[in-house]
């Protein structure tokens, strides 16, 4: 009896997340009979179904006009706007936030720089700051937070599984603190905490350049140079969530130019104008890349025979002068190999929002069953990076 009471719940809440995916997906409200032919379940079932989602406050009734004689038939839409989801990518440079509803889509985002050395107040500063300016701008009033069902952050640093930063060379301050449980207090909601770069590899396997693979390598170079890696679509994090973390290798240094961890360049103050000057086709610029690429290319190349990944992503400037960077990098890891086989070498879709969308995204993963109430909801990725995916076709189409 006990089997046959657990296999009905397991259907139930099958045929609740199937009615409420396919309401998350439609732009307008849906009839019981557009809904039964949607999801392939009977009337009677959607019917009820839809009493349990409109109990948990997750679907919302209307009733459309009908030009016929006889009552109207209610129609059903997901109350996207019921709950938010919160993500905040924290460094030392200051910290960027972004809101979602319920649905994934994204209806607040604010940078706030630091007032001094960047601290964890700068969290609830960028949410408050998001939620003040929702988008589109002017189209509505300020956003309540007290409608916050869970919360993601990013941080640069080792962070244990239960949001401790164990190591942090860019915000030492922070470090042994346990930021995840500090939060969840401040906050009033459960917080989901993971290092920065590891989101941004998150986001971009779930919903950017690394959509459609299973086994992503992640390359950051920016400030300084970082690695992450997804294997079947999860976060590789190793037995003491050391996975990806290279310059924690004792001695180990990237390049001639890093000092302590940052990259420090000659033709240009920053990698991102080193790039922009390759991409416009300046000598030095371009020499000094190729230059970095053959240095890292042995390391790159290591990680790759390691991993064996299906695709490369890499970070390092605007998504217009990537070509310049891609290009030597391939030929530098390329001429490392023995074997013919590698993956290919592509742009990151979603740039400097990585992180954040990460974040958010991480937070709709650990947290789904307390923001929808239900088992086994989908994480919206393709909704919470699709502006920036669209975006970035368009200008590279």
């Amino acid at each position: 009896m006990e089997t046959a009471r657990g296999a009905a719940q397991a259907e139930r809440a099958a045929n609740q997340v199937a009615c409420l995916r396919f309401l998350a997906d439609a732009d307008e409200a849906r009839t019981v009979g557009v809904i039964s032919e949607g999801t392939g379940l009977s009337r009677p079932t959607v019917h009820a179904v839809l009493d349990d989602l409109l109990d948990a406050g997750l679907v919302e009734a209307t009733s459309p006009a009908t030009a016929g004689p006889g009552r109207p038939a209610r129609a059903f839409q997901f109350a996207r706007d019921a709950g938010l989801v919160a993500g905040v990518d924290l460094g030392p440079r200051g910290a960027r936030a972004i809101i979602c509803n319920l649905a994934g889509d994204r209806v607040a985002y604010a940078e706030v720089p630091p007032n001094g050395t960047a601290d964890l107040s700068l969290i609830p500063q960028a949410l408050e700051a998001a939620a003040a300016t929702p988008e589109p701008a002017g189209s509505r009033q300020a956003l309540d937070l007290g409608r916050l069902r869970a919360v993601g952050v990013g941080l640069p640093g080792v962070v244990e599984a239960d949001g401790r930063l164990r190591a942090s060379l860019a915000m030492p301050h922070l470090v042994g603190l346990p930021v995840g449980e500090l939060l969840a207090k401040e906050l009033g909601q459960p917080v989901a905490v993971d290092n920065d770069i590891k989101l941004a590899a998150l986001a971009e396997q779930r919903g950017g350049a690394g959509r459609g693979y299973s086994d992503v390598v992640y390359l950051q170079i920016g400030h300084r140079l970082s690695v992450s890696i997804v294997l079947n679509g999860v976060i590789r994090q190793g037995r003491h969530r050391l996975a990806g973390e290279l310059g924690a290798q004792r001695g180990m240094r990237w390049t001639r130019n890093a000092q302590r961890g940052q990259l420090v360049w000659s033709a240009r103050p920053t990698g991102a104008e080193v790039l922009t000057a390759a991409a416009a086709g300046d000598p030095g610029a371009q020499a000094e890349l190729e230059d970095f690429c053959t240095q890292i290319a042995p390391r790159i190349a290591t990680v790759l025979l390691v991993v064996d990944p299906e695709v490369v992503v890499v970070r390092g400037g605007a998504a217009a002068d990537s070509g310049a960077l891609l290009r030597p990098l391939a030929a530098a890891v390329e001429n490392q190999l023995v074997f013919p086989e590698r993956p290919p070498f592509v742009a990151s879709a979603l740039g400097r929002e990585a992180v954040v969308l990460g974040a958010v995204g991480n937070a709709f993963d650990q947290v789904k069953s307390g923001i929808y109430g239900i088992q086994d909801v989908p994480s919206p990725w393709n909704r919470i990076t699709h502006p920036l995916t669209d975006t970035l076709e368009r200008t590279t189409r």
